[in-house]
This record gives C-alpha cells, sequence and structure tokens, in this order.
C-alpha cells in the first residue's frame, strides 16, 4: 500500500492513487475541521491526528488489517458498515475515499476527529459520557460543517419525526457504547439523529460561546452528565429529557410533510410507521410513480437520481390523507440513456 505522506498539524497518509485535486481537498478540509473541532471543546490536539485516506473499499477494508490489526471478517464488517472509523485504542482513523469525497462538503472526517479531541477532553472520567452524547456530538458536527445545512434539516426533521411517530429511543438505553452499537439496521442510522438533535438542544441550554466545553470540564472534574446539566443551566436533567420530544416537534411544522432537503433531495416527514404512500416523480421526460414503505421511525430520504435529465422536477406523495408536493430542479445532464 503506498501512501502520499503529509505532516503538518496533522500526520496525513493519503493513498498515493488520489489525483492532486483530491489530495488538496483532503489537506484543507482536515486543516478547517481540526479548527472547528478544537473550537468546539476549546482545547487543542495534543499530539497530531494520524489519519489514513485510502481511495475505495478495497484499500479500505485491507488498511484495517494491515495497519489496525483487525482480523479479517471484522475489518469486512466495519468497512461495509462505515464510511470513515475512528478506534479509540490507537488513536487512528480511517477515510474510504470513494465513500465520502463526492458528498460536499465532506463532513466525515470532522465526525471522527470529534470523537478523537472527545478522549482527551474527558479525560480521566470518560466513563461518564454516555453514547448518545458522544456519537450525538460527532454527527452534530458533520451537521454543522459550513455548506451542509441540509444536513442539520435531516436531523432536526428526522428527529421530529421520531417524536411526532413515539418513536424515540428512550437515551437511558443509549449509555454504554455496547448498547448502541446494538442497534443496526433503520435503528443504527436514527440513534445518529435522535441523538444529534438531543445534544444541539442541550447546547441551547448550556448556552455560552463553547457550551460543549463547559459540559466537558464538569465531566473531567467527576460530575455525571445530570450533575453537569444541573450546575450549567440550573434545571433538571429529567426535565430536560422529558421535555425533548416536545422540543423536538415544535421545531417542524407539525403533522404530516414533505420537504425538499437539497437541489436534488427530499425528505417525507411525521408518517406512520411501515405505512406505504404512493410516491409521483414527474420531469422532463414524463412522469413515473411508485410505492414508498415508512421506515419504522417515520421518515424516508430519497433524491433526484443522478441518471435523470436536468431540468425541474415535481415530487409528490399521495396519501389517503392528501397530497404533498415540492418542487427540485437538477442541474447537470444525467444520462441519455435514462428516459424516465
Amino acid at each position: 500500500m503506498q501512501f502520499a505522506f503529509i505532516r503538518g498539524r496533522s500526520d496525513l497518509r493519503i493513498d498515493a492513487s488520489l489525483s492532486r485535486d483530491d489530495t488538496e481537498v483532503v489537506y484543507a478540509t482536515v486543516a478547517t475541521d481540526m479548527a472547528a473541532v478544537e473550537a468546539e471543546f476549546q482545547r487543542n490536539f495534543t499530539t497530531r491526528p494520524v489519519i489514513y485516506v485510502f481511495a475505495g473499499t478495497e484499500s479500505y477494508t485491507e488498511g484495517f488489517v494491515r495497519i489496525f490489526g483487525y482480523p479479517l471478517a471484522t475489518a469486512t464488517f466495519v468497512a461495509e458498515n462505515s464510511v470513515s472509523f475512528f478506534e479509540p485504542s490507537l488513536r487512528l482513523i480511517a477515510v474510504n475515499w470513494a465513500a465520502v469525497g463526492e458528498r460536499r462538503p465532506v463532513a466525515a472526517i470532522r465526525h471522527e476527529l470529534t470523537h478523537l479531541l472527545t478522549l482527551d477532553a474527558c479525560s480521566p472520567r470518560c466513563d461518564l459520557v454516555p453514547a448518545w452524547l458522544n456519537e450525538g456530538q460527532a454527527r452534530l458536527a458533520e451537521a454543522l460543517v459550513p455548506g451542509g445545512d441540509w444536513r442539520l434539516v435531516r436531523v432536526r426533521y428526522e428527529a421530529a419525526s421520531m417524536a411526532a411517530t413515539g418513536t424515540l429511543i428512550p437515551l437511558n438505553t443509549l449509555v454504554s457504547q455496547l448498547s448502541w452499537n446494538a442497534l443496526t439496521d433503520w435503528a443504527g442510522y436514527f440513534k445518529y439523529q435522535e441523538s444529534a438533535r438531543a445534544v444541539e438542544l442541550l447546547r441551547e441550554d448550556v448556552g455560552g460561546s463553547a457550551p460543549i466545553a463547559r459540559v466537558y470540564e464538569r465531566l473531567r472534574n467527576g460530575q455525571n452528565l445530570a450533575q453537569a446539566y444541573a450546575a450549567l443551566t440550573g434545571g433538571s436533567f429529567n426535565d430536560f429529557v422529558a421535555a425533548l420530544p416536545d422540543r423536538m416537534r415544535a421545531a417542524v411544522p407539525a403533522g404530516q410533510g414533505l420537504i425538499a432537503v437539497a437541489a436534488t433531495s427530499y425528505l417525507v416527514y411525521g408518517f406512520p410507521p411501515t405505512s406505504t404512500i404512493t410516491l409521483t416523480v414527474s420531469g422532463p421526460r414524463g412522469s413515473e410513480s411508485s410505492p414508498m414503505v415508512i421506515s419504522p421511525f417515520g421518515s424516508n430520504f430519497d433524491t433526484i437520481a443522478a441518471t435523470r435529465a436536468r431540468g425541474g422536477y415535481t415530487v409528490s406523495a399521495q396519501t389517503e390523507s392528501g397530497v404533498f408536493t415540492v418542487k427540485l430542479r437538477k442541474t447537470d445532464a444525467g444520462d441519455a440513456s435514462d428516459i424516465r
């Protein structure tokens, strides 16, 4: 395996097969993300973060075996179920560039850097950090990357949909990392959205220019999260948890809905879990309708296929109670062979 080594405030090891342009994007992204994470915690990385950037899934998997020391079965599982990864025991970060490079702005590296600096910020009482706070903060960090507002929209609407449909996962079941890791499939995604929204509301309550730094100062001095919350806000942590469903619902329009998330993507929310609606996509080359089964958490995200023609699109979600419509515009040419 051949890497280009770039040393500065980070120790970057970038797959030599990546283009010069991609290498420059990685370098700039890491520099910006390090500064943002340090500002969040009000502390600097004490050692240079070591980040391996692999060109694709094959080398990403191989890296977990040859560099991280994982058994092949473990490496394959991790590679198939992640786009980036932080190994706490080694303090190493791995990134699958093929999986994250097109998702601009790139956010996965900031997620992992947040995990890395968390270990320093909570020491010596990292046992007091619940998994939902650790993971939710890293997901929220992705949503706060400048230019990635659509990620924050998804966090807020998907968490609100969970609250509206009564499918929020109790935070007290997301305390240990073992319990967190046990949730897979749909729950494996929505646990991040719910936790990120809970962390956003926690930051709002704590207030100040660096609320997370204030929380972690209390944690590393031996206060648990409930005690830290009470000391910093004057309120009860139990009341904070109890109010989360109402606060999450209040952030978005009530009831069912369909919204544009980004230029060519959309989200249906607030629908009965596992129910079926009819989705119609109308564009320059006609209309196409198909059933959509709603997720077990009441919302679904989708996008206009990249192969479809350039032009305006109308997306409609039809239910027994009515029709919801949103307009999108695709600016790239697509594929002439896609006649939809």
